[in-house]
């Protein structure tokens, strides 16, 4: 009941900011008016005036966008640190990151769309989408000639983003400043302004692959504890760790490829879960998610309002001191 509780406060804290988020900005707008601008696109009766523009086109999309890709990251991270069994594995393990980074940098600088006729910003998210798959791939490929510990594919993952990071490198040198601008802010990791065409790009794969995750969460939490307790009961861990990867491999795609890296959420919501849910993923997905949107949200909440700031920026800040708290309050036995 206390581990469904603290759930359910989440969720209502997050509807709660959700609500708000809309009004806080340099235009300001009340709660009265946020209320009747979404009863009339309810009605199919837009007022189509400034605040409307404001608040349906801008300021709602981006802050879903924001409770998505926090979730996402969220439970990702929460997925990641106990297959790995690692309490320092965040979404980012497998390389995704650099492969997206890579993808959007290609689009960025060189003009090149890994599928022909595309552009603009279409182009770059196909880019990072794709090349963020690239990473799980290799490591797919080397599983397949050798049954992979944990250990070995998180050291795989570590090997495939330095590569992905030399090879970000080696493009940058030929960009301009204003492409170097781009890339910049898109590796900070960025909501900006939304657009409803792409949050089901970005929720389908969520809520699929959450539940994918769910699915398997009584298997996961046998992975945790070894590889030998898993065989002894049933549990394939080469498997269970293989198609969890990619099922957050796949999640974690489908966010940066919109948002670019934003750090520290993945890594930070499932440890601030866990000293309330404890370890079982059953509770702890769930709640690591919730924690995950209601920190993105409120950090793309205090980036628009301090103006154009990264909400990358804003994460790092707060979440670095977060870990160091939570490092030195809990117990390592709660960590894992």
């Amino acid at each position: 009941m206390r581990r469904a509780a603290f759930i359910l406060a989440l969720a209502v804290a997050v509807a709660a900011l959700l609500v708000v988020s809309p009004c806080l900005g340099a235009y300001p707008v009340s709660v009265e008016e946020v209320f009747g601008i979404l009863w009339s696109h309810l009605l199919g009766s837009p007022p189509g005036d400034r605040a409307d523009f404001v608040v349906w086109d801008v300021r709602l999309t981006s802050s879903i966008m924001a409770v998505v890709a926090g979730f996402a990251l969220g439970v990702c991270g929460s997925a990641m640190q106990a297959v790995m069994r690692n309490p320092l594995a965040d979404p980012y393990t497998m390389g995704v990151s650099s492969g997206a980074s890579l993808g959007a940098i290609m689009a960025i600088v060189l003009g090149f769309s890994i599928i022909p006729g595309l552009s603009g910003n279409a182009m770059t998210v196909c880019n990072a989408f794709l090349l963020s798959l690239i990473p799980m791939t290799v490591i797919l490929a080397l599983s397949a000639l050798k049954r992979m510990t944990d250990t070995m594919m998180l050291l795989c993952g570590i090997g495939v983003m330095y590569f992905f990071s030399a090879a970000s490198s080696l493009l940058m040198l030929l960009a301009d400043p204003t492409q170097m601008s781009a890339v910049y802010s898109w590796n900070l990791g960025n909501i900006g302004t939304g657009y409803w065409e792409n949050l089901p790009t970005m929720a389908i794969p969520t809520a699929a692959c959450t539940a994918a995750l769910l699915l398997a969460a009584s298997r996961i939490d046998i992975l945790t504890s070894g590889d030998q307790l898993s065989h002894t009961v049933g549990v394939d861990p080469f498997k269970v760790r293989i198609l969890s990867s990619l099922t957050v491999s796949v999640m974690v795609a489908a966010v940066v490829s919109f948002t670019g890296t934003i750090g520290f959420i993945g890594l930070v919501s499932p440890h601030i879960a866990r000293a309330f849910v404890g370890s079982r993923q059953s509770f702890l997905m769930p709640a690591s998610g919730l924690v995950g949107a209601l920190l993105l949200l409120a950090a793309n909440d205090a980036a628009r309002m301090i103006g154009s700031l990264p909400v990358g920026v804003i994460t790092t800040i707060v979440g670095c001191p977060l870990f160091f708290i939570l490092l030195i309050r809990y117990r390592r036995s709660q960590w894992v």
